[in-house]
């Protein structure tokens, strides 16, 4: 995951590939709370003033089972949290489930083909209605005693069951969990009043003209990583690690070699190496580039992050999105998808395989190093570390992940 530009938190806009991306390759730029927002800065900003040592989050951070309960009570639970896109579920009576860490969500499209989600979990006896991905028809069944819930999830069949003082239909149908969408991608927020998505999102205008929601998934990828969802956040929003972790991309993203997320020309995004045009060993592919895009963009990556668990990779022809799914204080599993502009899917010389293993190639090296990275968190000879002044949107990101948990701000050094 490393193209990087500067990476925003959920709610704030932040960097430019760093800590809203971590396959980004540039060093994207947080998404976070409004308030949650970064600075854009590039690593030039570090040599104009007095550099500061910063502490890295303690070790136990990354592995405490403890921290990760009031992870999901205050980061996963309470925030905007993105479990996929629009298009897998494009017809009413399709659906799809997810987890939200430990809670199980159940996302339908309804018979006037608004999303809805709900808590999948029937009202009877707790059993899960679904599981995957599908299409439940005109009605969604229970599997134990077959009580039927509509698409919009009121209570419409209760086979066998009489008629009772105090049994109301109406009360029972399944409880909504909030959903909003956003360029084609779909949110859901468990908070019982959960702020608005906008909100979390802050300020993305500069990836307006890539329409992300036009766009649509020509590949689909899946990894099982064991390490912290912190960790793989934090390697996406640094680039110390690329000249020795990504041969191949400090040859396509050039300022990466220096061990930096940013462009010192201060323009937004990164520019890759002359010529190139796509994110592949050549970078060259077969895909026009998306049209909108300025002529600087088209030479040009850029990333962003949505703070907790989105990840976008923004390239001239492609966009790649990455899903964190925090399972354990130790594990993470990742979905990822190529998104193209849909006008090229149905074209016959249509095939994305160069861009698809090169996406590919940089996210095995991340997940590889991440892990490595993981088991070193419970040795005797490591509590915690230090942040050079490169590392400054990992620190941020620290910095903001921290506000969310619920304590202040730790003081640099």
């Amino acid at each position: 995951m490393k193209r990087r530009s500067r990476v925003r938190h959920q709610g704030a806009p932040i960097g430019d590939r760093s800590l809203i991306g971590s396959p980004g390759r540039s060093r994207s730029k947080w998404v976070g709370t409004g308030e949650g927002r970064m600075n854009s800065r590039t690593s030039a900003d570090s040599d104009r003033g007095t550099l500061e040592m910063r502490s890295t989050l303690p070790a136990r951070d990354y592995y405490a089972a403890e921290v990760f309960d009031l992870e999901k009570e205050r980061i996963f639970y309470r925030n905007w949290f993105c479990v996929g896109r629009e298009e897998q579920v494009p017809a009413p009576g399709d659906f799809m489930v997810r987890d939200v860490v430990d809670e199980n969500v159940l996302v339908v499209r309804d018979d006037a083909e608004t999303l809805r989600a709900f808590y999948n979990v029937c009202r009877h006896r707790g059993t899960r209605l679904c599981e995957g991905e599908g299409s439940a028809g005109k009605a969604l069944s229970c599997p134990y005693h077959a009580w039927t819930y509509s698409l919009d999830g009121r209570l419409i069949a209760t086979p066998n069951v009489p008629e009772m003082v105090g049994f109301d239909r109406t009360r029972l149908g399944l409880n909504a969990v909030a959903l909003q969408t956003w360029e084609g991608f779909i949110f859901v927020n468990l908070a019982p009043e959960p702020g608005p998505l906008d909100r979390q999102l802050g300020d993305w205008a500069g990836y307006a003209r890539y329409h992300l929601g036009r766009l649509r998934t020509a590949h689909r990828f899946a990894y099982d990583v064991a390490a912290n969802w912190k960790i793989l956040h934090e390697n996406y929003n640094e680039c110390l690690h690329c000249p020795r972790v990504h041969p191949e991309l400090v040859k396509v993203i050039p300022v990466y070699r220096r061990g930096t997320m940013a462009e010192p020309d201060g323009i937004w995004g990164n520019r890759l190496v002359e010529g190139a045009t796509s994110f592949t060993r050549t970078g060259r592919s077969r895909l026009p580039a998306l049209p909108d895009l300025t002529e600087e963009e088209r030479g040009r990556y850029n990333g962003m992050t949505i703070f907790p668990n989105l990840i976008l990779d923004c390239f001239p022809d492609n966009v790649l999105y990455t899903i964190l799914w925090p399972g354990a204080p130790e594990r993470t599993n990742v979905t990822c998808g190529l998104l193209v502009e849909s006008s090229t899917l149905g074209q016959p010389d249509f095939d994305p395989g160069d861009i698809v293993e090169f996406h590919d190639l940089v996210n095995r090296q991340d997940w590889g190093i991440c892990e490595r990275a993981q088991k070193g968190q419970r040795s005797r000879g490591y509590r915690q570390g230090v942040y050079p002044p490169q590392d400054e949107y990992v620190h941020e990101f620290d910095q903001h992940y921290l506000r969310e948990r619920g304590r202040g701000p730790e003081t640099p050094g």
